[in-house]
C-alpha cells in the first residue's frame, strides 16, 4: 500500500520486493535459432559499417538543460514523422565495460508505430530501433532495424511485428531488453541481427516472392524469449535501464502516473548471462518513487537519475534522488523520455519525442545529495 500521507520529493520509499514476481518464457523454443538458419546473420560491425541515414549536430535542446555536451536531432523526415514516436534509449555505454561496440560509441533508440497516423499505412510495424554511431559528434550516422517476434509456420520459420510500446530499453552483451508495458520485458538478440529484403511493406515471409521482408528495412533483430509479471500487484513496465554499479549489473524499471506520485521503481538482479537471476524472478529493491510523469529511471550505488514530463509544454524536469533523501530538480529537455547512464566517460543521456523536436543528448550527471 502506498505512504497515508505521500509527500511528493521527499525521496524513494521502500517496500516489499516481494510482492512482483516476473517469469522467464519463450527463450528455448527454436524459432529464433530457426530464423537465423534460414536468413544472413549480420554482425553489429557490419551494420554500423552500413548506416544510411544523417544526424544533426545541434548544441542545444528545447528545455536548455544545463550542461549538454553533445547531441543531435534525426534527420528531417524523422523529425516530423507522426506514426513513428521514439521512446526508449540505451547504447554501447551499456553493453560493454569499456562503453564501445567495435571500437565505437553507439546508441540504440526505440520508436512505436501508430498505425491510426499513417494515412498510407499497409499494417501494424510495431517497433523500430536506430543504431547510431555517435563517436564523432560532428557526423553522426545512423540506420533503423526493425524489432521482430519469430514463430514457426509448419516447418517454416517466419516473423511478425513486435506490438508494443517500446517505453525503455537496456543493452548488455548481446542481449536488449525492452520495456512491456503491461507484461514485463522482451528480448531480443543483437548478435543474430538478420538481413532481409527490401521493396516491400510485408513483414514476414512473402510466399508470393519465396522471401522475407520487414516493412522495407533492410534488417531485423529477432526476439528470444519474455518475462511475464505474475501475481495481483500488477507492476507496469514504462521504462527500464541498466545499473553498472551493481555486480553483475542490474535493470531498473519504472511506472509511469500522471494522477500520482507513488508510481514504483524496481531494480532486477542480473546474472553473468545477462539473464534475469532465475526462472521465476523477484527484484532485489523496491520503491514508490514519489515523483509523477516519470519517463525514465537510472541508478547508481543507490542514486536515482528520474525523467518527468511535468511541467508539460515547455520543459521537463530531471529529478535525483534516493532512498529517504529527498530529491533535487533540475530543468530538462521538454518532453523527455528514457535515460541511459554512460560510466565510462561520465555522461547522462537522454532523448526527447516532441514532434519536430527530436533529440539525443548528453550532459554531465548532476550528483546526488
Amino acid at each position: 500500500m502506498p505512504p497515508a500521507n505521500p509527500v511528493e520529493g521527499s525521496g524513494l520509499v521502500a517496500i516489499d520486493r516481494c510482492a512482483f514476481p516476473i517469469e522467464a518464457r519463450g527463450f528455448d523454443d527454436g524459432a529464433a535459432a530457426a530464423l537465423a538458419g534460414a536468413l544472413p546473420v549480420a554482425p553489429l560491425a557490419d551494420v554500423l559499417t552500413d548506416l544510411n541515414r544523417a544526424g544533426t549536430t545541434v548544441t542545444s535542446v528545447p528545455g536548455n538543460p544545463a550542461g549538454v555536451s553533445q547531441a543531435f536531432g534525426w534527420n528531417s523526415g524523422d523529425q516530423s514523422v507522426a506514426y513513428w514516436i521514439p521512446q526508449g534509449l540505451t547504447g554501447s555505454a551499456d553493453a560493454r565495460d569499456d562503453g564501445l561496440v567495435d571500437g565505437r560509441e553507439v546508441v540504440l533508440a526505440s520508436w512505436y508505430y501508430s498505425a491510426a497516423d499513417d494515412p498510407n499505412g499497409t499494417g501494424e510495424k510495431g517497433v523500430r530501433v536506430s543504431l547510431a554511431d555517435v563517436t564523432n559528434p560532428a557526423g553522426v550516422a545512423y540506420r533503423h532495424l526493425l524489432l521482430v517476434e519469430p514463430f514457426m509456420d509448419g516447418t517454416r520459420p517466419d516473423f511478425r511485428a513486435v506490438e508494443i510500446h517500446a517505453g525503455g530499453m537496456a543493452w548488455l552483451g548481446d542481449l536488449l531488453y525492452v520495456a512491456d508495458t503491461v507484461h514485463g520485458f522482451r528480448v531480443f538478440d543483437l548478435s543474430r541481427v538478420l538481413r532481409v529484403e527490401t521493396g516491400a511493406q510485408t513483414i514476414g515471409y512473402d510466399g508470393a516472392q519465396s522471401a522475407y521482408f520487414a516493412a522495407n528495412y533492410k534488417y531485423v533483430v529477432p526476439q528470444v524469449g519474455h518475462y511475464e509479471r505474475l501475481g495481483d500487484c500488477t507492476p507496469r513496465f514504462s521504462f527500464v535501464a541498466l545499473d553498472r554499479s551493481t555486480t553483475p549489473p542490474s535493470l531498473v524499471s519504472g511506472e509511469y502516473s500522471a494522477t500520482s506520485i507513488t508510481g514504483r521503481l524496481f531494480t532486477w538482479p542480473l546474472t553473468t548471462t545477462g539473464r534475469l537471476a532465475a526462472e521465476l524472478s523477484f527484484p532485489s529493491r523496491a520503491h514508490f518513487a514519489m515523483q509523477s510523469h516519470l519517463q525514465g529511471g537510472v541508478s547508481k550505488d543507490g542514486t536515482f537519475w528520474l525523467s518527468s514530463s511535468e511541467p508539460p509544454a515547455g520543459a521537463g524536469d530531471l529529478y535525483v534522488t534516493g532512498e529517504a533523501t529527498p530529491t533535487q530538480v533540475f530543468g530538462w529537455v521538454d518532453a523527455p523520455e528514457d535515460l541511459m547512464l554512460d560510466l565510462p566517460r561520465n555522461k547522462l543521456w537522454s532523448l526527447s519525442e516532441g514532434d519536430g523536436e527530436r533529440f539525443v543528448f548528453a550532459v554531465s550527471p548532476p550528483p546526488g545529495g
